[in-house]
């Protein structure tokens, strides 16, 4: 009997958390209403140090596809929480790299400025966590979210 496919379980996403958090996103960067967020997708090819990336065009990758890359094993190492944090840290650059391009939606777009570092970014990431805190109560999570912001600034602070 030969495989004919694959089944794929759909991963543990808190889709409910996702969505408060983009909505708080759009409020916090003034970020068109009507705008709607990437897609998520499962990407096994990530690199192997690689939890999860906002990916978008750009002048030299203009076959990128507007989209939040998600590594399996992210799903299988970190817990729902951080995992709801970790989309909301990629929702934040992907509405930063529209607020620099204009909001426009189309064509390649550049990132002016560096994330990870910036204060701003920071302490938007921090509400993120402190959101999933106001609905979990969980402070060690809350913890493990705020160290991971200051991870990114140590380990990509040039992105």
């Amino acid at each position: 009997m030969a495989i004919d496919k694959i089944e794929l379980t759909e991963p543990p996403i808190d889709y409910y958390m996702v969505d408060r958090i983009w909505t708080m996103l759009k409020q916090e960067t003034g970020a068109p209403s009507d705008l709607i967020p990437p897609p998520l997708v499962l990407d096994w090819n990530m690199p192997q140090l690689a939890k999860m990336a906002f990916q978008y065009p750009t002048n030299e990758y203009p076959d990128n596809r507007i989209q939040i890359s998600v590594a399996p094993r992210t799903i299988d190492l970190w817990s729902r929480d951080v995992v709801s944090w970790g989309v909301g840290h990629e929702y934040l650059h992907y509405l930063w790299i529209l607020e620099e391009n204009g909001w426009r939606m189309s064509g390649t777009f550049e990132a002016k400025r560096k994330h990870h570092c910036n204060g701003d970014f920071m302490a938007i990431t921090n509400k993120v966590a402190d959101l999933i805190w106001s609905v979990y109560h969980d402070g060690q999570e809350q913890s493990t979210m705020y160290k991971e912001a200051h991870t990114a600034c140590r380990e990509r602070p040039n992105q």
